[in-house]
C-alpha cells in the first residue's frame, strides 16, 4: 500500500506539473528535435494518429480510435493488475491476523517468519503484491507521452499557428481554455472521480478484526487527482480532453470486467 502510495503521489506530481506548464503549442516534434523518451514514446504515438487521420481523414475520429486501440492493448495487464490488487483486498483479514500474531515480537527473527507467512498465503491464492502497482507505471508514460504527441503534433501545431484547421463535431481539436475544453475538462474531473470512488468500493474488503472496514489511504488521492487531470484538459489542445474522456469511459468498461477471487476467472 505504501508503494501505491507513492506511486499515486508521483502520478499527481506529474499531473501538476504538466497542468501547470500550460501548453505552448509553437513546434512540432521531428526525429532530429526528439529526445530518448520522445522517440521510444511520443514520436510513434504521433505517427500512429497521423496513419489513422489519413485512414478517416478526420483528426478527432483518428484520436478517438487510437485511444480506443492503445487502451485495449494495455487492458489485459491493466485487468489482471486490478484483479489481484482485488484478492489481496480479499485477503487483508487474514494478513491483519498474521499481523497481531506477531504484533509483540520484533526481533529479526520473528519479522522474517511474519513475512514468510505473509509471502506464503500470497502465493496460496495466487497474489503478486507488485501487481497494484503496474496501473500507475503503465499510466505515467502514457500520459506524457500523449500530452506531447497532442501538443506536438504537425497538424494541431498548424491549426493552432492558423496554417490549417482541424475540427470535430464543430470544435478546434487544437483550441485551448474554450468553451469545449472547459466543458470536455468538467466532464473527464467527474467521470474519473466517480470511477475511482467506484473502483475502490468494489474492492474494499475487510481489514479489521472486528469486521469493519478500513479506510482506503488510497482514496485521499481521488479528488486531488481528477481536478488536476480536468485542469490539464482546459489547458491543453481539445484533442488532450478527447483522451481523456474515452479513456475515463473504457475505465468504467474496465471496472465493471474486475472479478473477485471467489467469482470465475475471464
Amino acid at each position: 500500500m505504501k508503494k501505491n502510495l507513492r506511486l499515486a503521489f508521483v502520478l499527481l506530481l506529474t499531473v501538476v506539473v504538466l497542468a501547470g506548464c500550460g501548453v505552448q503549442i509553437t513546434e512540432a516534434l521531428t526525429p532530429e528535435t526528439a529526445g530518448p523518451f520522445q522517440r521510444i514514446f511520443v514520436l510513434p504515438l504521433i505517427n500512429f494518429i497521423t496513419w489513422l487521420y489519413n485512414m478517416v481523414g478526420n483528426l478527432g475520429v483518428a484520436i478517438i480510435i487510437g485511444t480506443i486501440i492503445v487502451k485495449l492493448a494495455v487492458m489485459p495487464l491493466m485487468l489482471k493488475s486490478m484483479n489481484s490488487t482485488a484478492k489481496m483486498q480479499e485477503l487483508n483479514p487474514e494478513i491483519e491476523k498474521i499481523k497481531k500474531k506477531y504484533a509483540n515480537k520484533t526481533d529479526r527473527e520473528s519479522q522474517a517468519r511474519m513475512q514468510q507467512e505473509t509471502m506464503a498465503l500470497w502465493k496460496e491464492h495466487g497474489v503478486n503484491p507488485m501487481a497494484g502497482c503496474l496501473p500507475m507505471l503503465i499510466q505515467m508514460p502514457l500520459l506524457i507521452g500523449f500530452f506531447q504527441a497532442f501538443s506536438r503534433h504537425p497538424l494541431i501545431v498548424d491549426a493552432a499557428q492558423g496554417i490549417t484547421e482541424v475540427y470535430f463535431l464543430g470544435m478546434d481539436v487544437a483550441g485551448v481554455q474554450e468553451i469545449p475544453n472547459y466543458v470536455f475538462g468538467v466532464l473527464v474531473a467527474a467521470l474519473m472521480y466517480m470511477t475511482q470512488k467506484r473502483s475502490q468500493a468494489r474492492m474494499q474488503g475487510k481489514t479489521n478484526p472486528d469486521g469493519t472496514a478500513a479506510p482506503n489511504p488510497m482514496a485521499s488521492m481521488n479528488l486531488p487527482l481528477a481536478l488536476m487531470i480536468g485542469w490539464m484538459v482546459v489547458t491543453s489542445p481539445l484533442a488532450m480532453g478527447l483522451y481523456f474522456l474515452v479513456s475515463q469511459i473504457m475505465m468504467n468498461v474496465q471496472s465493471f470486467l474486475i472479478k473477485k477471487p471467489s467469482q470465475p476467472a475471464l
